[in-house]
């Protein structure tokens, strides 16, 4: 028996031991971290974007007529100046034709009544003719030259019509769209082409309600195109509409400071918008995303406490609320104080309370933007 009792102690004894070298006190975890301290950058946001004329013109005739024939397609650069369309200038031309033969017949007429005049006016003078006969032939003559002004008018008149059967373009631009095809009848008026500047272009985007507040005219951008990805384009805010009804986006235009001949009306591009901060930027605290982790307790952070072993630190779990996702990562609105340190790589492999070792290449300050 007691043989028996003295197998189990050793027993025991010898599986106490084996424990003992299983439990291992878990190797201090090597971390990237980073002090807290206040961050005053601006909050940039990008939107999409596209190209478009701050000029932009629907061209069309001043007359009716048929269309002979559209000299340009959508796409062309035409210079100023430039011939755009033509109507069919028959009728036009027959109109001017037969006003300066009026011209031709009143300026004759308007010769011999000066003749007239003159001879009469001679005899006059010389007392060998009534007045009410130089009265006569100078009335003659006044109406004559009345008349040849009138027609001179018509004749301008009967130009400009048969000028405007030619539709030019009024400055260097981009034919946008045509709108007629040859042998068509256009109306006065009636739009041929829309027509854009081909020198003066603006980007048009759209703003959610939220931020609209935040945004203000005069606020240089920047503009990137998808065409050109490695180029960047400087902008200015120029127009912030107060909305459109029933809208939740607000439309903005920005005017390009700077442009290129590669540039075109229709082009699409992001624009970064550096967005006003409302309220006090000191003692607002941005982090970087990667610092913040997301579990069923909500968002938290693990900041390195300080410990009583040397160059050693406690993870402690903190949770924090979040504010808005900014450039350099999220605003933190509750949770760290200034000159705390954050953790900011390998939370999955962090729990609370577990030491940690700062690793020196990491340790800035997360107001260094």
């Amino acid at each position: 028996m007691r043989t028996k009792i003295q197998y189990v102690l050793l027993g025991a004894l010898l599986l106490s031991g084996c424990r003992g070298k299983d439990v291992k006190e878990e190797a201090v975890r090597p971390v990237f971290s980073r002090e807290v301290g206040n961050t005053i950058t601006q909050n940039v946001r990008s939107f999409s974007g596209v190209i478009q004329s701050a000029t932009e013109a629907k061209l069309s005739f001043k007359v009716a007529g048929m269309i002979k024939n559209v000299v340009v397609d959508m796409g062309d650069t035409v210079r100023k100046g430039a011939v755009i369309a033509r109507l069919d200038d028959t009728d036009y031309r027959i109109g001017y034709n037969k006003a300066k033969a009026s011209l031709k017949s009143a300026e004759a007429q308007m010769a011999a009544a000066k003749s007239a005049f003159l001879r009469i006016e001679n005899l006059y003078v010389n007392n060998n003719a009534s007045l009410s006969d130089y009265e006569k032939v100078k009335l003659q003559f006044e109406s004559a030259k009345i008349m040849v002004e009138t027609v001179r008018s018509q004749v301008d008149a009967a130009q400009n019509q048969l000028d405007y059967t030619v539709l030019k373009a009024p400055f260097d631009g981009v034919v946008s769209s045509t709108m007629v095809k040859e042998n068509e009848m256009a109306g006065a008026g009636h739009p041929v082409v829309v027509f854009s500047s081909a020198n003066m272009l603006e980007v048009k985007t759209a703003v959610p309600e939220n931020i609209i507040g935040q945004i203000n005219r005069g606020t240089d951008v920047t503009v990137r195109f998808n065409t050109f990805p490695e180029e960047t384009f400087r902008g200015i805010i120029t127009e912030v509409s107060p909305g459109i009804p029933n809208a939740s986006a607000f439309p903005v235009i920005i005017s390009l400071a700077e442009t290129t001949t590669q540039l075109a009306p229709g082009m699409t591009c992001t624009i970064e918008i550096p967005l006003k901060y409302e309220g006090n930027p000191e003692g607002r605290i941005v982090i970087a995303t990667d610092a913040v982790g997301h579990d069923q307790s909500g968002d938290f952070v693990f900041v390195a406490a300080k410990s009583n072993e040397n160059d050693i630190y406690i993870a402690e779990k903190r949770n924090v609320t979040l504010g808005e996702l900014r450039t350099e990562g999220y605003e933190i609105v509750k949770g760290l104080n200034r000159n705390e340190i954050v953790i900011t790589a390998g939370l999955s492999f962090l729990y609370d309370g577990r030491k940690v070792r700062l690793l020196e290449k990491e340790q800035r300050n997360f107001n260094h933007h």
